[in-house]
């Protein structure tokens, strides 16, 4: 017998829990790996993202007789993109030509230990100084050039060659950590591998700590992050100093 009153409404079923979309479960995960895997790796490359610059400006201020020859081997660099493209055309090229340069910094991170990505951010940070020191004996406006041609585009830009190197530098880092634990697993299965004198202990206490991570790939964690932040960066950067940046004076 139904003993509940006619006049009391029935508890409606709850609906079931939404499950997140892709891009946002793919942006939580890129957001969790930027506090666990990249923002020590940023920190460091815009470290030497600013000594190169301090580095690339004392070079040239000091030898100035050096600007031209510097100057020439970045244009030679640039030669695909041509200034007097249409605005659109100058922007698709000059995203083209920056996600290959930062693509290719990220993929020097395959060699493990060397940390090679970190070489692009110092070579960006080498040509700015280039470029404030030409201005510099040019008796141009620095700051003004700074303000204008380099800062609008530049913080997108700059922001995408760091997150890249980051990535770049935690795929080393993960290389590496590959073969530390496939030498340990030769090591217990009593293969014998050549160790160098106060090694043992070090890889002991590196097996403790990174038996979890050296089982996860780092491949989808370096192409989701290429894809969802370095990508976009760019794009927003390239449209910026094709269709903005020529205006501004």
């Amino acid at each position: 017998m139904d003993t509940e009153s006619p006049d009391r409404p029935r508890a409606e079923a709850e609906p079931a829990p939404r499950h997140p979309g892709l891009f946002v479960r793919l942006y939580r995960e890129e957001q969790q790996a930027w506090r666990r895997d990249y923002r020590r790796y940023f920190a460091v490359a815009a470290r030497v993202l600013g000594l190169g610059f301090i580095a690339g400006y004392l070079y040239f201020t000091i030898w100035p007789a050096q600007e031209s020859r510097a100057l020439a081997l970045v244009i030679q660099s640039l030669k695909d993109i041509s200034l007097k493209a249409a605005p659109l055309a100058l922007a698709l090229n000059l995203f083209y030509h920056n996600v290959r340069a930062s693509a290719v910094a990220v993929a020097t991170g395959l060699v493990p230990y060397l940390s090679l990505p970190i070489l692009d951010t110092l070579l960006n940070g080498g040509v700015l100084g280039l470029l404030v020191s030409i201005a510099k004996h040019q008796h141009l406006p620095v700051l003004k050039l700074i303000m204008t041609q380099i800062l609008p585009h530049g913080l997108f830009e700059l922001t995408g060659v760091l997150y890249a190197t980051s990535v770049g530098l935690y795929l080393s880092a993960a290389m590496g950590r590959k073969v530390r634990a496939a030498r340990l697993k030769k090591r217990a299965a009593g293969q014998p591998v050549p160790v160098t004198p106060g090694e043992d202990h070090f890889l002991e206490a590196y097996a403790e700590r990174t038996a979890a991570a050296s089982l996860a790939s780092p491949g989808r964690n370096v192409v989701r992050s290429f894809v969802l932040v370095v990508l976009p960066l760019l794009f927003v950067a390239a449209m910026i100093e094709g269709l903005i940046t020529p205006h501004l004076r």
